[in-house]
């Protein structure tokens, strides 16, 4: 009895998590101009309480530390994996049909796809971020070609293509030419429950 309870509790908090994304987006929608990047799906669910020591959740509650997110597949079942300024990494399986679940219609994280990434983190006056791990000027169709790569700067990433610096604080480009700043998504996040990005 009590399992069902568990998973019910879960599912509930998921379907919670998924219509604070939604509601945002109709807000952000109705308040003029938006920064919300439209240009490419991104759909991102991550339970951090059964990941309570993961990078993702440092990154949630940590000023200025940021992690690269992407996934792959391993064995039938989806991998979430992390990766920081430091090049430390940190591959998660989620492990229970819960998990799977939020990625059964495919993989969607922004210009890369499925092969994408998106950067989250805390900063100091915006809360919680998250960002496209492409670069928002190179990339004009599905690509993984212009990912974002860290500089020595944890709160700065350059693309190799373009040689332009973006923000992780604002998302705004820092140095090279003018262009569009950093596609940006919508992020729900419940302390001790469902991460949700999206847009």
């Amino acid at each position: 009895m009590s399992h069902r309870w568990n998973i019910g509790r879960m599912v509930a908090r998921a379907a919670v998590a998924a219509a604070m994304v939604a509601v945002t987006t109709v807000v952000a929608g109705c308040s003029g101009e938006s920064t919300v990047s439209r240009r490419y799906p991104c759909h991102f669910t991550f339970h951090t309480e059964w990941h309570p020591t993961s990078m993702i959740v440092t990154a949630l509650n940590s000023y200025n530390y940021y992690v690269n997110i992407a996934m792959t597949t391993y064995r039938g079942a989806y991998v979430v994996n992390s990766s920081d300024a430091k090049g430390t990494k940190e591959p998660i399986t989620l492990s229970n049909e819960l998990e799977n679940l939020a990625y059964s219609g495919g993989i969607y994280l922004g210009a890369g796809g499925a092969y994408g990434s998106i950067i989250v983190g805390r900063t100091n006056f915006n809360g919680i971020v998250a960002w496209d791990g492409q670069c928002p000027n190179c990339a004009t169709g599905y690509t993984s070609s212009y990912q974002l790569k860290w500089t020595d700067n944890a709160t700065v990433v350059k693309c190799s293509n373009c040689g332009r610096t973006y923000s992780l604080e604002t998302g705004a480009i820092l140095s090279g030419n003018k262009g569009d700043r950093l596609m940006q998504y919508i992020v729900s996040y419940v302390p001790n429950g469902v991460l949700g990005i999206g847009n």
